[in-house]
């Protein structure tokens, strides 16, 4: 039970890698809160979660909409009255074209919910763990967010910001004892690839020991879900 009555907020918990790292921290003794937008997927989620013995509190959300996530963050409050980790999950990703040709509408809904998503749910999240002087920021980036890609324009730019958000972050609340860092899963059978690509249920680990007490310390590392341990041996 490595994360024992630990409170986890995931979004985009409904399927996918969310699902598989919010059913992870279940079965190392966290409480979860899970949102997204599509309540069915949630409802699921939440009761598998309740079968490994833990509670859940799952609510629809839209993390690019101020008030739904302001929302959001007050009713885990006030279920759980803190927040040890924060899972920015929640993305995606429309069809490759060049930027010449990228529709400006797929261009903001893809950075409102890749980029501006994260940090309004961080926004949110962090005065109480502020107050705690604890926590822990974990977000899902992309080997996109590290390389050049072409034809992926609107996903690389808020996978770039990611990075960029994660390492400014890491600075700012470093003195509260508060981690923030970035995951790169590598490609993984989820809606965005088509389902192929590694179970989800792969690539947890890294997510799980972010969320520990052991990991106290660690932040502003770009890690990745094959090589973190080497990542973090090497320093």
């Amino acid at each position: 039970m490595k994360l024992k009555d630990k409170v986890a907020l995931i979004t985009g918990g409904g399927r996918g890698i969310g699902k598989a790292i919010a059913l992870a921290y279940a079965r190392e003794g966290a409480k979860l809160a899970i949102c997204a937008r599509t309540a069915s997927e949630i409802e699921e989620t939440a009761k598998e979660i309740k079968v490994l013995g833990t509670e859940c509190l799952a609510v629809v959300c839209d993390v690019s909409v101020e008030e739904t996530v302001t929302k959001l963050a007050q009713q885990v409050k006030d279920k759980f009255g803190r927040i040890d980790v924060l899972i920015n999950n929640a993305g995606v990703m429309t069809r490759p074209v060049p930027i010449a040709e990228t529709e400006v509408k797929k261009w903001d809904y893809t950075i409102n919910v890749n980029l501006r998503g994260p940090f309004l749910v961080t926004k949110a999240v962090l005065p109480l763990m502020m107050r705690q002087k604890s926590g822990a920021i974990i977000n899902v980036s992309s080997s996109i967010g590290r390389g050049a890609y072409a034809n992926f324009g609107a996903y690389a730019v808020s996978k770039w910001g990611i990075e960029g958000f994660t390492q400014t972050l890491a600075a700012e609340v470093r003195s509260y004892n508060i981690g923030v860092n970035s995951v790169e899963p590598g490609y993984v059978a989820t809606k965005l690839t088509g389902y192929s690509g590694s179970s989800p249920e792969s690539v947890t680990e890294v997510f799980v020991f972010l969320g520990t007490d052991e990991a106290k310390g660690i932040t502003g590392r770009m890690l990745s879900s094959s090589g973190w341990r080497s990542q973090l041996k090497g320093n």
